[in-house]
This record gives structure tokens, sequence and C-alpha cells, in this order.
């Protein structure tokens, strides 16, 4: 369970991140406020649970962005065409495996924050949210790949 919680929450960041290297602001908040009402409605949030679960879900997805910020610096540093010695390589390989020990851990934390405020049955539903989510906003992506002229 916490592996493949890990991996998904690893490709949610992955998208995440292309999604802002290739999206200009204003889709981006589109996705967050589709995002949000998508889960509210598949968790089945009240109003109450909602303004506690929001702030700390907001903390969680900074939290995750400033990582994958980090992790496209680490891999960016590899992309220049300079030869490095093994060293090198394995300090990045290091820190790299660093990045995903902190967002494991980071994970492992808010879903305690989580469990303190919803129901165990609704943490468990944002893990599935948050993947159907993905799911969705891919095939939304492809959609609108289909339709662009030239295809």
């Amino acid at each position: 369970m916490r592996n493949t919680l890990f991996a998904a929450m690893i490709l949610f960041c992955s998208i995440q991140l292309m999604a802002q290297r290739h999206m200009d602001p204003k889709m981006i908040e589109v996705i967050k406020s589709k995002k949000v009402a998508f889960l509210t409605e598949n968790v089945g949030l009240t109003s109450q649970e909602g303004q506690k679960f929001w702030p700390v879900y907001n903390e969680l997805e900074k939290a995750r962005m400033d990582l994958m910020d980090r992790k496209r610096d680490l891999e960016e540093s590899t992309e220049d065409k300079t030869v490095k010695s093994e060293d090198v390589y394995k300090k990045l390989a290091g820190e790299m495996v660093g990045v995903h020990m902190k967002e494991a851990k980071l994970i492992e934390e808010y879903n305690t924050k989580f469990l303190s405020i919803l129901p165990a049955e609704k943490v468990v539903k944002l893990y599935q949210s948050e993947r159907k989510f993905r799911s969705y906003l891919m095939q939304e992506m492809r959609n609108r790949d289909n339709d662009k002229p030239g295809k």
C-alpha cells in the first residue's frame, strides 16, 4: 500500500510539473479549480471538513511542488554535455533518492494530518480521487491534442 501510494504521488507530481512548465498560469488555475471541485465531490467533503482540509492539502501541494522543483534542478544538472566523474553521478543519484525519501516522509506526515481531519474512509477516497483526477486530466489533454488541426 505504501509503495503504491508513493508511486501514485510521484506520478501526480510529475504531471503537475509538466503542466506547470508548458501551460499558462490561467490554465493551471482552471485545472486547480477543477481539481478542488472533483476532490470535494468524490471524497464527499462537508463544508466543515473542507474548511479544515483545504488549507492542509494546499500546504502539501506547495511542499510537493518545492520537491518537484528540486528534482527538476537535479535532472537538469545532468543534461549538459560535460563529462562528469563517477563520484559526481553517485552524489547526484544520492540527492535524487534523498528527494524521493523526503517526498515519502511528506506523504506519511500529511496522511497523519488528513486522518486527524477526516474519517479514514475519506482519506482513502482522497487518494483514489487524486488518481481518478490524474486519469481525467490526462484524457482531457489527449482529447485536446487530438482536436488540434493537423491531427
